[in-house]
């Protein structure tokens, strides 16, 4: 599975993963109903990823709104994607966030405190 792609919906963000390219992009607000059953396709894919990363892996992360529990399974990527860094490859991840938005300003510089991943925290006017 080198390419996955989930649709975004009211509730869900549009994740695009690509192996070959060593990108993971998640655009939009995610609350799902069962995030388990959502992320754990992530989980997945990024399993399969980790076997073998690019030597740059880059996350875009252009989200407005997330819950608690969507949250954990964002740390938990992150925590995957830490354990690469030990290994010598680089993880950028591009947190974007819409002027005004300190809380998911906030939210990206919390994950930050707790990997050794590269974070790049970009203002922007509109997320998508």
């Amino acid at each position: 599975m080198k390419r996955f792609h989930i649709d975004r919906t009211e509730t869900s963000p549009e994740v695009d993963l690509d192996l070959d390219q060593g990108l993971m992009e998640f655009i939009g607000r995610s609350l799902p109903q069962n995030s388990e059953q959502f992320y754990n396709r992530v989980y997945n894919w990024l399993d399969e990823y980790l076997r073998a990363p690019q030597r740059e892996t880059t996350v875009n992360m252009r989200l407005d709104y997330l819950d608690t529990s969507s949250s954990k399974h964002l740390y938990n990527i992150f925590q995957k994607l830490d354990a690469v860094t030990e290994r010598g490859q680089q993880v950028q991840v591009n947190w974007h966030y819409e002027t005004g938005d300190e809380e998911m300003a906030e939210t990206g510089k919390d994950y930050q405190s707790f990997f050794s991943l590269n974070f790049n925290f970009i203002e922007v006017k509109e997320l998508f």
